[in-house]
Formats: structure tokens, sequence, C-alpha cells
């Protein structure tokens, strides 16, 4: 009888080393906020189900472009992990394309995400009539953030459109010729493309931003897009000319930093390194008019044979419940898509009026990081306005993008959106 006892409770201990759940996640948030929001994340996750445990892969990497080239060896190879962080739009559809991830319509209809999510959550993230991601956090891009003591020392009010910032940009230089107005860190190529975009929305509007990243338009003789070069080409003088060394995070913590156009990701980072909102730091919508929200949405996928099925789809709708997207996103320095979360929650005005204008304004779909434009294009264009803020040539910047978009095949590769436009 005991040696019965004895080998039921080693088959129980088998069993359970058997049946214990693994959840093997990549994501790319490793900087200032981001880490805290994630660590928070996992913690609340592990409370849900104590045996879980949590294999971690981190990628440093802003905007997961180092994760991307990972996850597609990974995948390619045979090896997935049970779920890893993707953009929406065209970012995702590059996994989509390659076959590599499984839908995950009856997570979204179990959630009842249609009615808590907004219906762009939705388009993002669908293709051939399927759902293949869960959105868990929302950015905004479009973002101007400013040195509020320098700003109070200099009787300076922050610039709303793109010609009150390049007026405000002489101001500055005139009474502090020290100083470079605007602060850029291309180390991370995609805040070259913040700076254009917001200019371009400044310019063009939503409706010429979304044509110009889908290859709707004659680059080479639209006069609007020609105009946002010639706008970007005056701004030049006026941006740190080091900004190449640098990482977004990095030129925000440079002592002398006055303006950034950036996403409000960087609240988070904000509050990591103990700068004050309202004291020390401020941000206006950029442009106010038209009051646009250039939309970034985080999300996190099933690929297809993974090892712990049951994991991955905990955490898909564990991270699709209003409290864990609010506790992230405050620490993040975002927003939760889900409208249950309300916009007092977040600790800084500039989320609450991210909250109200996600629900509000006109929402648009950022061009960076494959949201919007193909990530094969965006790859050569973020080098191509990088060399342009070094060598700012109109004609030539719009011959180099025009064959980029021909060469990418942007038009094509962009139908997905204006198909369920």
């Amino acid at each position: 009888m005991r040696k019965l006892g004895v080998l039921l409770l080693v088959a129980l201990f088998a069993f359970t080393i058997v049946t214990a759940e693994k959840l093997v996640i990549y994501h790319w948030w490793t900087a200032g906020g981001e880490k805290q929001a994630i660590n928070k994340l996992f913690e609340m996750f592990k409370e849900k189900y104590p045996g879980m445990e949590i294999v971690e892969n981190p990628i440093v990497g802003g905007g997961g472009t180092t994760l991307r080239t990972v996850l597609m060896g990974l995948l390619a190879a045979g090896m997935p992990p049970d779920t890893f962080q993707s953009l929406s739009g065209a970012d995702l559809k590059t996994y989509v394309d390659g076959g590599y991830l499984q839908p995950v319509d009856k997570i979204w209809e179990e959630q009842e995400l249609d009615e808590y999510f907004p219906p762009i959550m939705k388009k993002m993230v669908t293709f051939n009539g399927h759902a293949y991601a869960i959105p868990m956090s929302i950015h905004r891009a479009n973002w101007l953030f400013y040195n509020k003591k320098l700003f109070d020392q200099l009787g300076l009010k922050p610039p709303k459109n793109v010609d009150e910032l390049l007026a405000v940009c002489k101001k500055i230089k005139e009474v502090r010729p020290d100083l470079w107005p605007i602060v850029l860190g291309t180390r991370d190529k995609f805040m070259a493309v913040f700076l254009f975009d917001a200019i371009l929305l400044s310019v063009g509007g939503p409706d010429v931003y979304e044509k110009y990243y889908t290859g709707q338009l004659d680059v080479l003789h639209d006069p609007t897009i020609r105009k946002a070069f010639e706008y970007l080409a005056k701004l030049v003088p006026y941006i740190y000319p080091y900004h190449s060394a640098l990482t977004w995070d990095q030129s925000l913590g440079k002592k002398d930093w006055v303006m950034s156009v950036i996403g409000d990701f960087a609240v988070g980072y904000m509050m990591a390194v103990g700068k004050k909102y309202g004291v020390d730091w401020d941000a206006v919508a950029f442009p106010s008019n038209p009051n646009t929200f250039l939309m970034i949405v985080d999300t996190f996928t099933l690929p297809k044979k993974v090892k712990d099925k049951d994991a991955a789809v905990k955490w898909l709708k564990f991270i699709s419940e209003p409290n864990p997207e609010k506790e992230f996103t405050i620490l993040k320095g975002s927003i939760a898509p889900h409208k249950l979360v309300p916009a007092d929650v977040y600790p800084d005005e500039i989320r609450r009026m991210d909250v109200r204008d996600f629900r509000n304004a006109r929402i648009v779909p950022s061009s960076i990081h494959g949201v919007l434009a193909p990530e094969a294009f965006l790859s050569e264009y973020q080098d191509i306005l990088i060399n342009f803020l070094y060598s700012p040539n109109v004609d030539r910047v719009l011959r180099q993008i025009n064959d980029a978009m021909e060469f990418y095949n942007v038009k094509e590769n962009s139908e997905w959106y204006w198909a369920t436009k």
C-alpha cells in the first residue's frame, strides 16, 4: 500500500511538471518606463496564473526593428515563441503573408472586443477577413514635447503648426545662439520620420498623409509633398547636428534640450527619470489644427505551432482586459484602447488629452515601423530622410522617395488599407 502511495505521488509530481504552463514571449520594451510597464504586466499575469512561468526575451531596438529580424529567423526555422509583440497594420501583415500566424477571431469574440475597442483597432489587425493580433496599447506619434522652464524664461508659447514651429526656432536661436531648438535621436531612425510626419500633417492634413504613405500620390509633382520638404529644409539649421549619435531617450535626456517631435511614449521616460510634467516639460499635439491622432498600436500575436497555446491564449485574453491595459499604459506612457479605461486614470494631461482625442479626433495610422507604409520601403525611406537632414536638397529627396516607392511597390502593397476603408 505504501509503495502504491509513493508511485501515485511520483506520478502526480510528473504530471505537474508536464502540465506546468510556460509562456515564451518576445518584446522590445527595454527603455525607461517601458521596462517598468512590462514588468508590472508580467507581475499581474503571474498573480492571475500562479503556476505560469514566463520566459521573457526582450530585444533592444526602438520600434522593434531588431526584434523583427530575430523573429523572422525563428519563424522560418519553425521555432516560434508562444507570442510576440508586433505593431498593427503593414508590420503585422508581414507575418500574416508569411503564413506564420493563427487567427485570433475566437478570442476577439469571447472578449467582446468589437464592443470595447473602436473599429479602427480591428481594421488594423484584420487581413483576408480574419483578426491576427490583440491590441493592448495605443501611442500617439504627433506630440511636440518642450522644455517648459526654458519656454517660460524666454516668454515663448508652444508652436501648434509648422509656421509657428519655424518662428519659435528663429526666436530661440536669436536670444540663445548656444542652443539647438530641435533635438532628435536618429540613431533610432524613426525620429526623422516623426518630425517629417508632423510637418506633412500640418501642411496637407490627414487625407494627404494617408495617400502619400500608401502610394496614391505622384511624389515628384505633388505640390503639398514638395511644400512639406521645403519646410523641413528650413528647419534643418535649427536641429541638433549630432542627432545620429543619440537614441530617442538620450536626445530627451540632454541637459539643454528644447523641443522634440515625438510620440507620447516619451511620457513614460520623463516619469522614469524624474522630470516633472508642468514644471520641467510640457507638450502640445502637433499639429493641433487639423486635430489628428497619429496612431501606433502595440499588439501581441498567436503564432502557428506554438508549444503552449493555452498559455498564449491566456496572455492574449489578459492583455485585452481593462485593468491590465490600465496598469501597463500608466507606466508605459501610452493609453489603453479599451473604452472602460477612463481618461482620468492617467496622471498627466497629455494622456488625458490622448484619450479624449482618440475617441473624438480623426485617427490616422502612423507611417512608421510598418504601421501604414510597408516595412521594406520604410527601411530605405528612413535613411533617405536622415540624409536629407544633412543635405537638404528637395528635388533629390523627391526623386529618391519616388524611386523607393516604385521599387517596393508601395501602392500595390498598401491596397489592404483601402480595401476596408
